[in-house]
This record gives structure tokens, sequence and C-alpha cells, in this order.
């Protein structure tokens, strides 16, 4: 799917450390990734890329790498997503 600036922009905008440490907490305490930071990191497979939509939005088009995992289903992901050594960046739109 080609990537567009809002998009893109939409993926940087929020970073979950590894261990989903800010998952229930107060999200202004959420690190932050540059866009450009995003797209070196992301080349480079250093970042999980969580795509949160429904699995029909996943299927229509998503940043090349990233994975399903929708909000629905966070709970069954969990553990997965907590074993990460990676950061771990979510996006839904």
């Amino acid at each position: 799917m080609k990537s567009t600036p809002l998009r893109a922009a939409l993926v940087a905008l929020l970073v979950i450390a590894p261990g989903l440490a800010h998952a229930a907490g107060d999200l202004s305490t959420v690190p932050r990734i540059s866009l450009a930071d995003f797209k070196t990191q992301n080349d480079q497979d250093k970042l999980l890329v969580i795509d949160t939509r429904s699995v029909e939005s996943y299927r229509g088009g998503h940043i090349p790498g990233a994975i399903s995992v929708p909000l629905s289903a966070w709970a069954e992901h969990l553990p997965r997503l907590k074993a990460t050594r990676k950061p771990i960046v979510a996006y839904c739109a």
C-alpha cells in the first residue's frame, strides 16, 4: 500500500516501549517518535509495527511489515507483545 503523509504521521505518533508499560496509563507519558526516525528504524527492522484496525481494513492495505492486531484482540496477543524486545509502534488510520 502506498504510504500517505497523514498515514505516516499517524504511525509515527505513538510508540509504546517494550513491555507495554504505558498500555493502561497516562498517554502523555508515552514516548514519541519522529517521522524520519520511524522511517529509518522501520527500514532497519528495529520496530514492531502494529495495525490496530479491523482485519478487513488491514487486508485492504497496511504499512509494509505491519502485523494485524485489532484492538478487540489485544488481550490474546498481549503475551507476544510483552515478549518483544523491539519498540512497538501502533497505528489505527
